[in-house]
């Protein structure tokens, strides 16, 4: 029985092979993109979930006044593990990033470094594939390396007992392990640790480091069992409050606790190990995987309904020599499934084909082995078996509803119903459509606002320098570097503009109390407003002359506002580090604002101070655009012969920023990707669409040609026809669009707004692409000899 069934479903699909290929094309490019969304939801959604214990491990942030953080302080673990019967075991982990050197083989990498506990490998699954997990790094001077580091400082020998060192350090660190890399999905990956106790702050006692010591540092939780984590938050903040002995007028402790698995996709705090993904994302790319498919499976459902009268002398014949509607709408359901079997067998090609660069694009890791990823599998099943049923359920309960005796007749009416439904499902794909293209619009304009955007200081022709972190004469290497011809001017500054996170306690005068507020901090040398080109708006900058380091400030605009002062007046106005003090030091300057953060966020206060025997960690150098590649060489010629022992590491300071909106350019790549996929299935079931009606019209026009219609007139009004659902589709989406991609773009504190003529461009390429999709079709209907065509009816 069973048997028959498909034999006879696939002999109708070779049958009607031109609505065949294409109901195929389409659930295969559907099919494949809802897949290709599908698995990147799940590996979004997955982060951290590697970890056998993942839901009874948290990481520790704090909340101050100018910023949430993703860190905390060194003492924290140790603290609470003593006071807390919550807390199993903690670990600490801190990245840098110095040149990392095999002495022997003179090989030196530039290399992201954490320091960690050596109870790392408790609280984190992490394997080590050589060496002893308890012993690891239980030593200062120890050294724990991935199997592709250790290849390329070691080549094929054993690195165990080796040594490495890092620059600006005598002491050498011995290799005494072997670790599994952490998953593609984990939102910290190391390929290199060395024992905490190598770093003096995290060492167990360190004069100076106490509670308020806070750096890139981050404290990870293993906790007896799952708890309330916002409860817990709330308990240590008191309890730290207590044992700090803080009275009301002093600052509070915000200790909050973030579950692991939810870091990811929620925290988005400064000072992340890693840029973090967004919940939002997920929901946009999920609705595009559903919609898109949806699309395709509007197309069976059109197509299928289209050729209804071709099968309905077949579906009253069936009837009139016994069979039910249930064998019937088997029958026909069974077509639908095959279509969609052949469908996913496309996209397990296109699939292969098509995962490596998407994982290029996206960044993202994604694998579709079965054996390596059994998700991929049900993913595949659930689709296609979704795709089938929803793709033929519709057709199959219609066309089997058709009564015998009206068909065998030739009586059967049914055409008008189905035109509106076949209408009605056309408005819905375009508007579908519609909303992906302004998507597509909105993201890139917001992208390339950001980069585009007055900043408020210069970024171009910019190469900053990365110091090493010993003094090693930063005057020297500035004077020296000047005497280059292509540089203009040098500066030198401890953090790059555009990812400034530094704060600290200033009191300023006319503040309500004597406390000290948390604000944005910003040290550069005296030569910082020429170099990057910073408005000073009143009174004077640095001079290192003046010797009034610590003692004197320039503040942005920002600053002004929020301390309630007039412009006016900013210069002469009191600050001091800490609280109030009788020996405070004063204002001499206000600069414009500028973005010291990412464009996602607003501007804040930020105050800018001059510290005495200046050591930046970068410098930045001008240099003219003349020959910016010959500057280059020779600031390398310079540094190799003042710094031999050190690596020249450098960049651009406009690239740098412009690594800010990653995140922002693959989404809007990806966004296109889908418009165009959403455009090209939902032009494919037009195709469909205009092939089936034009044969049935065919008598229709050849008599309109008789009586003199001119094939413009023809073309004009059959294509009316078609592009009418188009043009109402997108009318209905527009609301949907605006709603949508505003709220979006609310998520960004300076965004270039919703502009209106995004709807005109999104009608005009939807109304293009629709009408060259039929546009061949109408004229060659439009040009044939109706002789021949009133024959043939």
């Amino acid at each position: 029985m069973l048997k028959n069934y498909f034999i006879t479903s696939w002999r109708s699909i070779i049958k009607n092979r031109t609505f065949s290929i294409i109901n195929i094309t389409g659930l295969s490019i559907g099919m494949t993109c809802c897949i290709i969304i599908t698995l990147f939801v799940l590996f979004e959604i997955n982060y951290d979930k590697h970890n056998r214990n993942a839901d009874r491990i948290y990481r520790a942030v704090v909340d101050l006044e100018a910023n949430t953080w993703a860190i905390s302080a060194f003492t924290l673990g140790a603290n609470l593990q003593e006071n807390f019967p919550e807390v199993e075991k903690y670990t600490r982990i801190k990245p840098i990033e110095p040149i990392l050197i095999n002495e022997s083989t003179n090989t030196r990498i530039k290399q992201k470094i954490f320091y960690a506990d050596s109870t790392v490998f408790e609280v984190l699954d992490i394997q080590l594939l050589e060496g002893n997990p308890a012993t690891a790094l239980a030593k200062a001077n120890t050294m724990v390396l991935t199997e592709e580091r250790a290849q390329a400082f070691f080549g094929n020998e054993d690195p165990i007992g080796k040594f490495l060192t890092i620059s600006g350090r005598e002491d050498a660190f011995e290799v005494t392990g072997i670790f599994e890399p952490l998953p593609s999905n984990s939102h910290v990956h190391m390929d290199v640790m060395a024992s905490s106790l190598s770093f003096a702050p995290m060492r167990p006692v360190t004069e100076g480091n106490g509670p308020g010591y806070l750096t890139n540092h981050y404290t990870y939780f293993l906790m007896n069992e799952p708890i309330d984590h916002q409860a817990f938050g709330t308990k240590v903040s008191t309890f730290l409050d207590e044992q700090q002995e803080l009275t009301a007028d002093d600052t509070p402790n915000i200790i909050k606790f973030q579950p692991l698995t939810s870091i990811h996709l929620t925290s988005n705090r400064g000072l992340e190990i890693e840029a973090n993904g967004n919940m939002n994302t997920i929901y946009i790319f999920s609705a595009i995987a559903f919609f898109i498919l949806l699309i395709a499976c509007i197309n069976f459902i059109n197509l299928s309904t289209a050729q209804s009268l071709k099968r309905a002398k077949e579906v009253g014949i069936r009837k009139a020599v016994g069979s039910n509607k249930s064998q019937l709408v088997f029958q026909f359901l069974s077509e639908s499934v095959i279509i969609s079997l052949v469908s996913l067998a496309i996209s397990i090609v296109l699939l292969v084909l098509i995962i490596p660069k998407f994982n290029e694009l996206s960044g993202k890791q994604l694998v579709i082995n079965p054996l390596e990823n059994i998700q991929a599998v049900l993913v595949f099943l659930i689709i296609t078996i979704a795709s089938g049923f929803v793709a033929g359920i519709y057709p199959a309960f219609f066309i089997s509803s058709f009564q015998p005796v009206k068909v065998l007749k030739g009586t059967y009416l049914g055409k008008s119903a189905g035109q509106i439904l076949r209408k009605g499902l056309v408005v819905f794909q375009f508007a579908i459509a519609f909303v992906i293209i302004v998507g597509t619009y909105v993201v890139n304009s917001q992208l390339n606002f950001m980069l585009g955007k007055n900043i408020g200081f210069d970024r171009e022709q910019v190469l900053v320098l990365t110091m090493p972190n010993d003094s090693i004469g930063d005057q020297t290497v500035k004077n020296e570097l000047l005497s280059i011809s292509g540089v203009q001017s040098i500066t030198r500054f401890n953090e790059m503009p555009g990812r400034m996170v530094n704060t600290g306690g200033l009191w300023y005068e006319g503040a309500d109390t004597d406390q000290a507020e948390n604000l944005y901090l910003f040290s550069g040398d005296a030569d910082l407003l020429e170099t990057l080109d910073i408005t000073l708006l009143t009174g004077k900058y640095f001079n290192e002359d003046t010797q009034q380091h610590f003692r004197e400030f320039v503040i942005n605009e920002k600053a002004v506002e929020h301390f309630g002062w007039k412009m006016d007046d900013a210069v002469g106005k009191q600050m001091n580090f800490g609280n109030r003090s009788d020996t405070s030091g004063i204002v001499i300057g206000v600069v414009k604002d500028f973005h010291f953060k990412h464009l996602h966020e607003q501007i804040d206060p930020l105050v800018m101070y001059l510290a005495p025997n200046y050591e930046g960690r970068f410098m930045a150098l001008k240099i003219n655009s003349g020959n910016i590649s010959e500057t280059v060489s020779e600031v390398n010629n310079k540094w190799n012969s003042l710094l031999p022992s050190y690596e020249f590491d450098y960049q651009f300071l406009d690239s740098s920023f412009d690594m800010l909106f990653d995140e922002e350019k693959r989404l809007g790549e990806l966004f296109a990707l889908f418009a165009g996929l959403a455009i090209s299935i939902s032009c494919l079931g037009l195709f469909g669409l205009t092939v089936f009606t034009l044969q049935q019209k065919k008598k229709a026009i050849a008599v309109r040609k008789v009586l003199g219609a001119s094939v413009t007139t023809i073309v004009s009004l059959v294509s009316r026809d078609f592009l009418k659902p188009v043009v109402l589709g997108m009318v209905l989406a527009a609301p949907i669009a605006y709603y949508s991609m505003s709220t979006w773009l609310e998520g960004f504190a300076y965004n270039v707004g919703f502009q209106w003529i995004v709807f005109l461009y999104a009608l005009v390429a939807g109304l293009a692409v629709a009408f060259i999709t039929i546009s061949f079709h109408c004229f060659k209907a439009a040009v044939t000899n109706p002789v021949n065509s009133l024959r043939q009816e």
